[in-house]
């Protein structure tokens, strides 16, 4: 067996399982926690080197690993063979997913530290979560797909309530298990429905089979609102954004790109052959009462997704006054903009999404690494609190306006190429309207990126104070955050954070600027499809 193949995850489960051992180690905690905190990094530092190898083989060699006849899948197991995918998609993912992965355990070993984190747990359960995201990415098999969104969910549950002193951390768990339990059940409804219609669960079988029948459609239509649920996409949205407000602010980071990117990269697995096979929403009629028997439903049901969910997340994100949450809803508009690619239903569109997933995750990761920055220094997360950032921490402040200018779509940033190619596959498919509604919402989402900008450069921290009611002076004098003097001191960086931040803009930057041979990768990936 030529265990290259699965070396990544092989790496990761070694990982995962030497930082629950190395916690129980005998030694002071802050020596512990770093030391457990290393290892996890170190791991997942080892596993991307690993799938970058692969990577490399992938795409830089036309493929050969791609194939089920390729002498390499040829050494796997049948069994596994059948189940795991090496194509441009897979990997391409992978190596999202453990960057992500690698980053959060960067930018959480400081916020651990100094917010008394139980390193063992969080640390293992990132890797673990990383994991499950990794296997959702690699295969054709509706039962591995579930086993690695189960990984990924139940690890990130955990994670949502491990501020155990927080009664709103331990809120933000409760909702987010809940509503995930329920979001799991409708898949695996979903799931059974369509292996009853199709008797199987490898999605090769799915696509000329399942768009004929109404049972199958059916359980396409469950996985659609289970799905849902996973990437907040409107109106399964209610618990996104009290659990990325309740949970500790790394973990937060990593829900906003890890799981809801592995949640996307299962879509695409299970709808994108599906949906190249129907077309876009302009021919719902004809396929609908066609060979598709009611395959046709699915384009329509992305684009209403898409509408509602960009436009919800924006208009509620305007009133926002808790950066965490506002930053919520603009995940929810992201997931919007990420549907539109689906509901165009072209390879164009799919390949947007792809480019789309790695822009949006370098952009996010870079908003939330000035956020955990702040948490470290004691400042709160209410935007009030961002008064004189620009004075305060230059830097931190320019990284934020970098990271919000690409999140707007600003050139030359990432988040501008992201939203162009995606605008540019709405137009080439036929769905102009659907392009000019993710303008407008482009659009209305400055006035909440400029609010926290206004904050940092043109409100004193003398004037955010005399603006504050008296409940709320009070409440900031008894945290320590909220007197004229904590508004006016210097915010030190942590030299972590300093780091994944300056990789996270870096990527906004380069992204933006190398957007070619990225796209180009993107492209064969929903080609492969």
């Amino acid at each position: 067996m030529d265990w290259s193949l699965v070396l990544p995850e092989l790496i990761i489960a070694g990982t995962g399982i030497a930082v629950l051992l190395l916690d129980l180690a005998p030694a002071a905690a802050a020596g512990r926690r770093r030391a457990v905190g290393f290892a996890a990094a170190g791991g997942l530092a080892v596993a991307l080197a690993a799938a970058v190898r692969l990577g490399l083989v992938v795409l830089g060699g036309g493929g050969p690993a791609a194939s089920a006849a390729a002498p390499a899948v040829r050494a796997l197991p049948a069994a596994v063979a059948a189940m795991l995918v090496f194509d441009p998609l897979a990997v391409t993912l992978k190596i999202l997913f453990i960057l992500i992965g690698l980053l959060v355990c960067l930018v959480g070993l400081d916020y651990a530290e100094r917010h008394g984190l139980p390193a063992g747990e969080f640390f293992a359960l990132i890797v673990f979560a990383v994991l499950g995201m990794t296997l959702m990415a690699a295969t054709r098999d509706l039962v591995v797909i579930y086993l690695g969104l189960e990984t990924a969910s139940i690890s990130s549950y955990a994670l949502a309530g491990l501020l155990r002193g927080d009664p709103k951390s331990g809120e933000a768990a409760i909702k987010y298990f809940l509503v995930g339990a329920l979001a799991s059940a409708v898949i695996l409804f979903g799931m059974a429905l369509v292996f009853g219609a199709t008797g199987g669960t490898d999605l090769a079988a799915l696509v000329p089979t399942a768009v004929g029948r109404p049972l199958a459609v059916t359980g396409l239509v469950l996985l659609v609102a289970g799905f849902g649920f996973k990437i907040a996409a409107v109106p399964f949205h209610f618990w996104a954004p009290d659990a990325y407000e309740g949970a500790p602010t790394p973990v937060t980071a990593f829900f906003s790109v890890g799981p809801k990117a592995a949640a996307f990269a299962a879509v695409l697995r299970i709808f994108g052959p599906t949906l190249l096979l129907v077309g876009p929403v302009r021919g719902l009629g004809a396929a609908a009462g066609g060979a598709s028997g009611g395959g046709g439903v699915l384009p329509l049901l992305f684009t209403v997704l898409a509408v509602v969910t960009m436009t919800v997340g924006n208009l509620t994100a305007l009133a926002q006054k808790n950066i965490k949450r506002m930053l919520a809803y603009s995940s929810i508009a992201h997931a919007g903009y990420m549907l539109v690619g689906l509901a165009v239903a072209t390879p164009g569109g799919l390949g947007a999404v792809v480019y789309y997933l790695i822009a949006y995750a370098a952009m996010n990761l870079a908003a939330f690494a000035v956020v955990i920055w702040l948490n470290n220094r004691g400042t709160g997360d209410e935007i009030s609190d961002y008064a004189g950032l620009g004075r305060r921490a230059p830097w931190a402040a320019l990284a934020l306006v970098v990271a919000f200018l690409s999140l707007i779509g600003i050139p030359p940033t990432a988040g501008f190429f992201g939203k162009l190619y995606i605008f540019l596959a709405a137009v080439g498919g036929g769905m102009t309207w659907l392009a000019v509604v993710m303008v407008i919402n482009s659009a209305i989402s400055v006035g909440y990126y400029y609010g926290v900008v206004r904050q940092m450069y043109l409100v004193g921290p003398q004037e955010a104070a005399e603006g504050q009611s008296p409940e709320a002076q009070g409440e900031g004098a008894a945290a320590g955050t909220g007197t004229t003097a904590a508004k006016t001191a210097p915010v030190p960086g942590t030299p972590l954070v300093g780091v994944v931040l300056g990789v996270a803009v870096a990527a906004v930057l380069v992204v933006g600027f190398f957007f070619e041979p990225l796209l180009h990768v993107t492209l064969s990936a929903a080609t492969g499809l």
